[in-house]
């Protein structure tokens, strides 16, 4: 558990930095104080659901590299602002676009 403490708090700095904010400009977008986010990202404490989640949005990040270490390559596709139709189509198209690469 540790380890995957240390490379969810990792992620986080990386995303955190990619977006060029510091961590009070990241702590105040998510309503937290500096030292919790520092103390985060040293995977001395852990994220809400809650807060992993405002965190994930804020960043535009995904914990799915985290969880899921075999898809870390996979790009992440957000499908917020599209209606159910919508993403149905991108969801085919994404499967279409992977059985085609599998051949």
């Amino acid at each position: 558990m540790d380890g995957e403490l240390r490379e969810l708090g990792e992620a986080i700095r990386a995303a955190r930095m990619r977006k060029g904010l510091t961590q009070e400009a990241l702590a105040e977008l998510l309503d937290i104080t500096p030292i919790h986010l520092k103390n985060m990202e040293s995977a001395r404490r852990k994220p809400s659901v809650p807060l992993l989640f405002a965190l994930m949005e804020i960043l535009d990040f995904s914990v799915d590299a985290l969880v899921f270490p075999e898809r870390a390559g996979d790009g992440v596709i957000h499908t917020g602002g599209l209606t159910r139709e919508e993403r149905e189509a991108v969801e085919r198209l994404v499967d279409i676009m992977r059985k085609g690469r599998r051949r």
